[in-house]
């Protein structure tokens, strides 16, 4: 094993003369997730303010006027605007105005009956003002409508509540430090897949087909060391590459969460709880043979490869492979398919999404973890014996 460290000490060597790499690999994430959230939450609260301090411009249809005295009501929320020319749909569209209303002729008259009538609303759900318009409506026409039902009652002299026969109350059994967990069990696992996946790649190409581009790969051979102890040290510098990676991008995640959340401190202490030692120990654990398992592959695709390039085109699939399952195992009902518990890579997903969700199943978790490390056992003993063959090493 001591020739395997040496190699991988030799890998860490030749990394950290490259400068530019090591800002990329160890500095540029922690500047790069504070800018994003920062920007993010920063965007996300001036949008907020401005569409909070702007009237809904809105183009309503009410012959009757059984509407309009509503809305003239609340200048603040609400601008009725004129008929813009051309169809109402693309005047939406073109965001000329948030909201088309078009109310019945005989609105007013059919409230007088104390008789129903129909109101059409023009929305583009795919912009916010146009769905914040709707809302506002909605609201205004709530509040509309109970007065509207208040008279109605009265005229008939039966009680207010004939209208209102029972009042829900909803109380939420999830405290923060579930609804947090919640969320990361789902994101979590997929982050980390990649970040692990990818990580590993680049270093991997450089310590394999890049070996073989600097003509360094025979001098290393003629050394006395054995082959396999090659193979080791540099999938131990691989493996580690990518385990270095996805901690330092979660760690900067973990430090950019107050710029997301404001600092509120009802969400850090949900974090607190759900980000405990043992959560995080269990989490570590279980990536370490799926890691393994990537950087096998990695290692066994690039030392064969004839250059970087071709190493590049064959690594560069299994991110769509990773970002697949990943999202696969976000997908809402999948937690509840039983036999997924024995599907490689994607047992690891459900087990973590478990952990940080307090549903935690012990026997899915061992079964997850050892299936994971049997794969990385099997995956390290077929690369290292591949690679060990002459034919595989040189490939012209």
């Amino acid at each position: 094993m001591r020739g395997a460290l040496l190699i991988a000490k030799k890998e860490f060597l030749e990394l950290s003369k490259d400068r530019k790499t090591l800002f990329f690999a160890f500095v540029l994430p922690f500047l790069l997730y504070p800018a994003i959230f920062g920007m993010m939450a920063k965007m996300a609260k001036r949008d907020e303010a401005q569409n909070r301090g702007k009237a809904s411009r809105i183009y309503l249809a009410d012959p009757s006027g059984a509407l309009t005295g509503t809305l003239q009501a609340d200048p603040k929320r609400f601008e009725l605007v004129p008929k813009p020319e051309g169809d109402l749909k693309q005047a939406v569209r073109d965001q000329k105005l948030d909201l088309a209303l078009e109310a019945d002729p005989g609105a007013m008259e059919a409230l007088q009956r104390h008789e129903t009538f129909s109101l059409t609303a023009t929305v583009d759900e795919s912009e916010h003002t146009s769905e914040l318009a709707l809302k506002r409506v909605k609201e205004a026409l709530r509040n509309q409508e109970k007065s509207w039902i208040q008279t109605r009652l009265e005229d008939l002299g039966a009680s207010p509540q004939l209208a209102e026969p029972l009042k829900l109350e909803v109380k939420n059994a999830a405290d923060p430090a579930l609804e947090m967990g919640k969320v990361m069990g789902r994101i979590l696992p997929y982050l980390l897949m990649i970040m692990m996946y990818t990580g590993s790649m680049q270093h991997g190409i450089y310590a394999t087909a890049g070996e073989k581009e600097r003509h360094t790969l025979l001098s290393l051979m003629a050394t006395r060391l054995p082959r396999n102890q090659i193979i080791l040290g540099k999938l131990l510098y691989i493996f580690s590459m990518g385990v270095i990676a996805a901690l330092l991008n979660l760690l900067s995640m973990g430090l950019s969460i107050p710029f997301m959340t404001g600092g509120a401190t009802n969400s850090m202490q949900a974090l607190a709880a759900v980000a405990n030692p043992m959560t995080l120990g269990l989490t570590f654990m279980i990536m370490v043979p799926l890691g393994l398992f990537f950087s096998n592959f990695i290692l066994l695709m690039g030392i064969q490869a004839r250059n970087t390039i071709e190493a590049g085109s064959a690594i560069t699939p299994g991110i769509f492979l990773v970002v697949f399952l990943g999202v696969f195992t976000m997908a809402p009902g999948v937690d509840k398919m039983p036999f997924l518990t024995y599907v490689p890579v994607v047992n690891v997903c459900l087990s973590l999404r478990k952990l940080f969700s307090q549903q935690f199943d012990q026997l899915e978790y061992l079964v997850a973890f050892a299936m994971t490390v049997g794969l990385a056992g099997l995956m390290t003993y077929v690369s290292t014996r591949l690679l060990n063959r002459e034919k595989a090493l040189f490939k012209a």
